[in-house]
């Protein structure tokens, strides 16, 4: 599941005993009455311990937060809300394919006035290649133009995202554009003597005028040059060493 994630500000007053009602600032798409109101938030899948879902603040001041009996489904979020923050809870993971929104109540309290703000969560998608990083060896003087694998994002939305991948560095490695194909730079060579071998980080970003469906995902390859055919070479030496043993059982 790269990209910033927006962090929105709901702002909303709670209903008092002097009828002052409930009004929302800085969120779009809101509506309701006094105890009565919601509000929708998007954010990108993540993993993250502790990463902030959205901050809700009100006035007055002293008002304190808590989740509905109801508020919390699959205990997403994490149970405690300090300071307004609601945060995702640890080992949890917001992942479009597996569910795409979640429906969070939070009772404002000022005793003896309450309010409830109900928030759609809605998930949005990430491009994930299928893993976070790639290990691969290549022989000792590779050329340029080798191509040593093609990494693609697995999780498009079909008819929605135009996908271009990037790298970096680039200075050895270049990834193709369209393909995802990882080539040794032109003019390059990959030698044994670069120690550590070569890291680079794949981009896959969705671009095209067909509208941004998914953020940003990356993956990290690293190549490593020469001593590839060691465990190749320890099996043929195995077999060489059974061949007596063979050929006497078979004279």
């Amino acid at each position: 599941m790269k990209g910033f994630i927006g962090i929105l500000a709901v702002v909303y007053l709670f209903h008092r005993a002097d009828g002052a009602a409930v009004t929302f600032t800085g969120l779009t798409g809101v509506s309701g009455s006094a105890g009565n109101t919601v509000a929708t938030v998007s954010v990108v899948e993540t993993s993250a311990d502790s990463f902030l879902l959205f901050t809700v603040t009100a006035t007055p001041a002293s008002a304190t937060f808590a989740f509905a009996a109801d508020g919390n489904p699959d205990a997403i979020a994490s149970a405690t809300i300090t300071a307004g923050a609601v945060k995702l809870a640890t080992g949890k993971t917001l992942d479009k394919e597996t569910k795409s929104s979640y429906v969070l109540k939070i009772v404002g309290t000022d005793s003896p006035d309450t309010a409830t703000l109900t928030v759609t969560l809605t998930v949005t998608n990430r491009l994930e290649f299928a893993k976070t990083s790639y290990e691969v060896c290549v022989a000792d003087g590779t050329v340029a133009g080798t191509v040593i694998g093609t990494y693609t994002a697995v999780d498009a939305v079909s008819g929605t995202d135009t996908v271009s991948y990037t790298n970096a560095p680039s200075t050895d490695l270049t990834v193709d554009s369209s393909t995802g194909a990882l080539k040794v730079a032109t003019s390059k060579t990959l030698t044994s003597a670069t120690v550590g071998g070569y890291t680079t980080t794949i981009t896959a970003d969705q671009t095209g005028s067909n509208g941004a469906a998914s953020a940003d995902g990356t993956t990290q390859v690293k190549v490593t040059v020469g001593g590839c055919s060691g465990a190749g070479q320890i099996k043929f030496m195995a077999i060489l060493l059974l061949m007596p043993l063979l050929l006497t059982r078979v004279f």
